[in-house]
């Protein structure tokens, strides 16, 4: 009996020292490396200073947020109305339940690529629709320009998420007592009114966990914008991830992109807290 505590803590000191090996030590020491230049020197705040002045930065960053928001609005909405459109069919809901979990065995990488060529200006099928219908005369360089490639990540991006959340807005929809509805259309309640005044309701904490899911999620934004746009044209796409990647390993500067990846990390953090302390306080009011 008395080996078992000592037994239990070697159990604890493994995955502890794992922790601090796989986790802490790269993080303590990717923090040394941003007060330092290339050549290992001490320079203080000087990378924390140029990223002042980097517009380059700034402007990944808001990128990073229109696409979070733009991404956790649109995803949101849709999921909600393709939810509670297919709550209320009365067969083949478990097909279109299997059907949604589709987008998420093809990974990310594979899923820009396809839409890369999708969006092709030369030989992209939207441009070959949009031609043979006459809504357009000439090609769309989609991926070519600032706004239409902004636009085409986030529509790829919300067309890859959408199924995800209409599926959780689907469990949730059929998680509401159908007795409500019965007395409701008892009372001669019209659907629109039904969904207002009892789905909608019932379907805030689905709607702020959707929500929040997916605009964490998209401060992360690689993979997908790496396959589709490599960041361009320019600069114009670039998440803070993206940029931070090519700062550190495109073009070597390893330091600077520590820094920037620093400051970043307590962006999302502050982001991630304030969200935390909303959410319990509104907790607590209920």
């Amino acid at each position: 009996m008395r080996a078992a505590p000592k037994i239990l803590l070697f159990m604890l000191i493994i995955p502890f020292s794992f922790f601090v090996v796989s986790h802490l030590i790269p993080l303590f020491y990717g923090v040394y490396l941003s007060f330092t230049n290339r050549e290992g020197q001490f320079i203080g705040l000087g990378n924390y200073i140029r990223l002042i002045d980097d517009y380059r930065f700034w402007g990944s960053i808001r990128f990073t947020f229109l696409y979070a928001i733009a991404s956790a609005l649109l995803n949101t909405f849709l999921g909600l109305l393709i939810g509670v459109f297919i709550s209320s069919l009365k067969r083949g809901q478990g097909i279109l339940k299997a059907t949604f979990l589709i987008p998420w065995i093809i990974p990310m990488a594979i899923w820009g690529l396809e839409f890369r060529i999708i969006f092709s200006r030369d030989f992209g099928l939207l441009n070959y629709f949009l031609l043979s219908l006459g809504l357009i005369k000439e090609p769309i360089a989609w991926l070519g320009e600032a706004i239409p490639a902004k636009l085409s990540i986030i529509l790829v991006a919300v067309y890859r998420y959408v199924w995800y959340s209409a599926l959780l807005f689907l469990v949730s929809c059929q998680n509401i007592p159908r007795d409500l509805y019965e007395a409701a259309e008892i009372d001669g309640a019209t659907s629109f009114n039904m969904f207002l005044h009892i789905t909608l309701p019932l379907l805030r904490r689905t709607m702020l966990f959707v929500g929040s899911m997916i605009f964490l999620g998209a401060l992360q934004a690689f993979d997908l914008i790496y396959a589709l746009t490599y960041g361009g044209p320019g600069y114009a796409t670039h998440t803070a991830a993206l940029y931070i990647f090519r700062r550190s390993l495109h073009y070597g500067e390893f330091e600077y992109g520590t820094a920037v990846s620093t400051v970043w990390a307590l962006i999302i953090f502050c982001i991630v807290g304030t969200s935390f302390a909303l959410l319990w306080k509104l907790a607590e009011r209920r």
